[in-house]
C-alpha cells in the first residue's frame, strides 16, 4: 500500500489488461504513487495511472486482486533489475503473468489495535460499501479533509431546514458537524476547480471522449445475440437520449471547464456510485464517459487533479449522507404509521 507521494515526473502508463506504454514527456505528469488513484488501481481498478520508472517495476506485480503483471521492457530479462528504456522510446513495453501469490490474512499479520482514525473510516466506509471508487470514496475524503473526527450533524435540524425552503448548503450549515463542512467544502473546491479550468485554451475532443464510448456500446447492443430486434431498438432509442442529454448541443470541441461540468453532471446523476435509477445495462455507458472525460482533463490540465480528486470524494460522502437521511425518513414514517 503507498504510503507516501513520489515526486518523479510520471513516465510510464498502467492499465489492467493492456501493455505498460511509455509516456510522452510532453504530458508532465507527476507520479501517482503514494495517491488514492493508485489506491483504487490496486484494488481492482480499471482507470490508468501514470507512474515513474521505477514505481512503474514496482507496481506491475503489486496487485492482490488477480494474477500479477510485471512491467518489462523487449530487451529487460524477468528479473529485479530496473526497467530498461531508450530515449527514443523504441523499446516496446510488454506485460508477462507471474505466479499468482495470495495476501497474508490479518491473523498473521497479527491483531494490532484499532486506532481512532481506522474506526472512523471504517465507519464511514461503511455506508458506501457498494459504491465504485471511480466516483469517490467518502471514507477518503473524511480523512483528506482532516473531518473524520467531528459529529455527523443534526439530521433532524437538517430535514427541517429543507422543509423549510432553505437551500441544502443552508440546511447543512445550521445542521453542524460532517455535514456542514462537507457542504462548505464541496462549494469551495468547485469554485477553486472552475477558476482554473477556466483558465486553460485547451481544447478536449467531444467525439473521442464522449460519442466513442456510444458508439462502442451502440455497436455491442448491434451484436448482441441474445436481445430481440425491437429490444435492440429500445435500447439504441435509450443511448440516443444519453447522448443528447450528455453533449447537450455541443459539437466537435469542448472546454475544460465544460468537459468537467458534464463529467460532475454524470457522477451525479450516478449518485456518485451509490444506488441510482440508472439501469445496471447502462452504468457501463456512464462509467465510460466519466471515464474517458476525467483522463481528457487530467491530461490537458493535471494540476486540477488534485481538486477534482477532493471534490468527487467529498460528493460520494455527501451521496452517503443523503442516502442515510432517506433512509432515517423513511424508518420515522413506518415508524409512526
Amino acid at each position: 500500500m503507498p504510503k507516501r507521494n513520489c515526486t518523479s515526473q510520471a513516465e510510464w502508463r498502467l492499465q489492467t489488461g493492456k501493455p505498460a506504454a511509455a509516456l510522452s514527456p510532453h504530458y508532465r505528469l507527476d507520479c501517482d504513487y503514494g495517491t488514492e488513484v493508485v489506491i483504487c488501481w490496486g484494488k481492482g481498478g480499471n482507470e490508468p495511472i501514470y507512474v515513474c520508472e521505477s514505481h512503474a517495476k514496482q507496481l506491475g506485480p503489486s496487485r492482490d486482486h488477480g494474477p500479477e503483471a510485471r512491467v518489462l521492457t523487449a530487451e529487460s530479462k524477468p528479473n529485479d533489475t530496473p526497467i530498461k528504456r531508450d530515449d527514443d522510446r523504441s523499446a516496446t513495453p510488454i506485460v508477462t503473468k507471474t505466479k499468482v501469490y495470495a495476501p497474508a490474512s490479518r491473523e498473521a499479520a497479527g491483531n494490532h489495535p484499532e486506532t481512532k482514525v481506522a474506526r472512523a473510516v471504517t465507519g464511514a466506509s461503511a455506508r458506501s460499501r457498494v459504491r465504485d471508487l471511480t466516483f469517490g470514496d467518502s471514507a477518503k475524503a473524511m480523512v483528506d479533509e482532516a473531518i473524520w473526527n467531528l459529529a455527523a450533524g443534526d439530521f433532524e435540524v437538517y430535514r427541517t431546514a429543507l422543509q423549510q425552503g432553505k437551500s441544502a448548503r443552508e440546511a447543512a450549515q445550521a445542521a453542524g458537524g460532517q455535514l456542514a463542512v462537507i457542504h462548505q467544502k464541496i462549494d469551495d473546491y468547485a469554485l477553486n476547480l472552475d477558476a482554473v479550468l477556466s483558465e486553460s485554451k485547451a481544447k478536449i475532443s467531444v467525439a473521442e471522449t464522449i460519442d466513442k464510448p456510444l458508439e462502442q456500446a451502440m455497436l455491442e447492443i448491434i451484436g448482441n445475440g441474445s436481445m430481440s430486434d425491437s429490444e435492440k431498438d429500445a435500447a439504441i432509442q435509450q443511448l440516443g437520449a444519453v447522448q443528447e442529454w450528455v453533449k447537450r448541443g455541443l459539437q466537435g470541441d469542448m472546454t475544460p471547464l465544460q468537459a468537467n461540468q458534464i463529467m460532475l453532471a454524470v457522477g451525479a446523476r450516478l449518485n456518485w456510485g451509490g444506488s441510482t435509477d440508472v439501469s445496471e445495462e447502462f452504468k457501463p455507458v456512464y462509467r465510460a464517459i466519466y471515464g474517458k472525460l476525467k483522463n481528457a482533463i487530467r491530461l490537458t490540465i493535471p494540476e486540477a487533479q488534485n481538486l477534482h480528486d477532493r471534490l468527487t470524494n467529498l460528493s460520494a460522502a455527501k451521496a452517503d449522507f443523503d442516502k442515510e437521511l432517506l433512509a432515517t425518513k423513511m424508518t420515522m414514517s413506518s415508524s409512526c404509521g
